[in-house]
């Protein structure tokens, strides 16, 4: 008797979607591997999506839902949608994208073919209607990670991922649960790739299987997209915002190095991982970032009068975010030197406290 083949969970991610999830979910239903599971988190939909989804599990009880109750943005519903299931394999997948039919199918012949594999991905294309092709992603987006050496597998990926349809892939889930939490970080998505490299090789399948609709968005958009507060509404211009989203590509670069500090690791290996980042990124674009790195000096004089303006316990919390992005810009851009920057953060920040100290200690004393 032949061996059962391994099931995907295939777990769909959906917000206010009404639009593409019925065409989303023939999608997945129409793939030719025949042993798929569909899940569908919506993550608190006050449209008609919910609709939609349940009169499709009534026709298909094998699909499975999960309701949140708020939508908590992208690096947390991706999160997700990495443990939610219990096969061998998952799918993380957006609700507006589709696949070819083929897609899994294709995907996991690699999987199957290459035990060291942990994630496979396609070529893809964008689409705006069903029959126009807007573009083709170019070939040199898709990953290569391959081979017995891990910092080779991991330059790979800094060095050439880029975005989608690169990290929307079947993944090897005992892959998956050695990964660090994801992090609200710009880029997020960047180093979950390149930490999944250090736990085996990432291939590819060459042909456009992946099929975006409408392509990316603006990269200081996704950026603040992806703060903590941007997710629960809260604005990103008061005094206790943080600062990093100021920052995207600097954000990026540096979230690896947090990221590589931490992996399982020996200690060498975690401190050559952090010298190769700013290496790498600074290689793919340092002009880039040397514009973020201006832009940050020009918000400076502003972010610097609003830390003396607010009362203490604001001082501190502003004084921690603003160091954090100026901290991040100076190890990956040591040459635009922050230092004057981080001593006036914690002059005036120093001495606000202080001031306020004082004033307390006189108010009890009298």
């Amino acid at each position: 008797m032949a061996a059962a083949l391994p099931n995907v969970d295939v777990n769909l991610i959906t917000y206010n979607n009404v639009r593409t999830i019925g065409e989303t979910i023939e999608n997945v239903l129409a793939q030719t591997w025949p042993a798929v599971s569909l899940t569908v988190i919506d993550n608190g939909s006050d449209d008609k999506t919910m609709e939609v989804v349940e009169n499709y599990a009534a026709a298909h009880p094998t699909i499975r839902i999960k309701r949140n109750r708020h939508n908590v943005g992208p690096v947390a519903n991706v999160q997700r949608a990495f443990w939610f299931g219990d096969a061998d394999f998952v799918m993380p997948k957006t609700s507006d994208d589709l696949v070819s039919p083929e897609y899994i199918e294709r995907l996991m012949a690699v999987l199957l073919a290459f035990p060291d594999c942990v994630m496979c991905h396609a070529a893809g294309l964008v689409f705006t209607t069903t029959d126009h092709v807007d573009h083709y992603y170019p070939p040199e987006h898709l990953l290569n990670a391959t081979g017995p050496d891990v910092m080779a597998r991991v330059q790979h990926v800094m060095q050439h991922y880029t975005s989608a349809p690169s990290f929307w892939g079947v993944y090897r889930r005992d892959a998956v649960d050695r990964l660090s939490m994801m992090r609200y970080r710009a880029g997020f998505d960047h180093v979950v790739l390149a930490e999944l490299a250090l736990y085996g090789e990432i291939r590819h399948v060459p042909e456009p299987m992946y099929w975006r609709r409408g392509g990316g968005k603006p990269v200081l958009r996704l950026a603040r997209a992806t703060t903590e507060q941007d997710n629960r509404g809260v604005p990103l211009d008061d005094v206790l915002a943080e600062q990093r989203w100021r920052t995207p590509l600097i954000t990026t670069a540096y979230a690896h190095m947090e990221a590589f500090a931490k992996v399982p690791l020996p200690l060498s290996q975690r401190q050559q991982l952090m010298r190769l980042v700013q290496a790498v990124f600074r290689m793919r674009w340092l002009p880039l970032m040397q514009g973020e790195a201006a832009q940050l000096h020009e918000a400076i004089p502003k972010l610097l009068n609003d830390i003396a303006a607010a009362q203490p316990i604001e001082v501190a919390w502003l004084a921690r975010t603003l160091t954090e992005v100026l901290v991040g810009a100076q190890a990956i851009l040591p040459e635009e030197d922050f230092a004057r920057e981080l001593l006036e953060v914690a002059a005036i920040s120093g001495e606000v406290i202080h001031s306020a100290t004082v004033q307390a200690q006189s108010s009890e004393i009298a």
